[in-house]
């Protein structure tokens, strides 16, 4: 009896250990799908921010990431550097020196995670410029990958075809003119769009948003429109 009593709980001990050990294995590889994502500055400048990723199981695929991020960010800081040494000359210049407040130039990088699961990762970088004037202008760049690989999707990996880019040029189309609070209200004024593979956009839902630049569809107050394109528009 007590050898049968022993059994039964070195069994127990047993199958309480596996049933404990698998569900932490599921949900490591479940985190694992996912990119950390630390914020840096580069050359220690307050106004050059942008992302470095870690916790990527495929260290390759990481290196790849990061190297597009951060040629990114070099760029910007090539901008700064360009744009500050023209401030400098400006305010030796007659202009300048009469309204010293419109010389006062700006140049900020900073980004977004749009989206990090099931493997995507999409990094929208907003580079803003102040030269004068009313107000400034911002320009967004998307970056989006695989977790898997680092490969860097552009649409033409979704939109595989002319017509297929005619049709969600058209499907960009309707919604914006049902959306005049937010986009240009004229029609004319869309008669040459077109969604390119240069058009920015960032990973969603059962689909893909398309993000705009400034003026681009709509009126600065817009800022950046997005219009979400789902995946049954592209999708074979």
């Amino acid at each position: 009896m007590k050898n049968s009593v022993k059994y039964l709980i070195v069994i127990s001990l047993i199958l309480s250990l596996f049933f404990y050990t698998f569900p932490l294995q599921h949900s490591h590889a479940s985190r694992s799908a996912n990119a950390a994502i630390t914020t840096k500055y580069y050359q220690n400048h307050k106004n050059l921010i942008y992302p470095i990723v870690s916790n990527i199981h495929n260290k390759t695929a990481q290196s790849k990431i990061n190297a597009v991020l951060t040629a990114h960010i070099k760029k910007s800081a090539k901008a700064y550097h360009q744009l500050m040494q023209q401030m400098e000359e400006d305010k030796k210049k007659d202009f300048c020196k009469d309204s010293p407040s419109r010389c006062q130039y700006e140049y900020v990088t900073n980004f977004e995670v749009k989206n990090n699961k099931k493997d995507k990762l999409s990094i929208l970088f907003f580079d803003y410029q102040f030269t004068g004037g009313a107000h400034g202008n911002t320009v967004v760049t998307s970056y989006n990958f695989s977790l898997k690989d680092g490969h860097l999707y552009s649409l033409d990996d979704f939109f595989t075809s002319a017509k297929t880019y005619k049709k969600v040029t058209s499907y960009a189309k309707n919604y914006m003119l049902k959306h005049p609070d937010i986009f240009y209200p004229d029609p004319k004024e869309f008669d040459s769009f077109q969604i390119t593979n240069q058009t920015q956009f960032y990973f969603a839902d059962d689909g893909l948003n398309l993000i705009f630049q400034q003026y681009e569809v709509g009126p600065y107050v817009s800022g950046h429109p997005v219009i979400k394109i789902p995946s049954s528009l592209y999708s074979k």
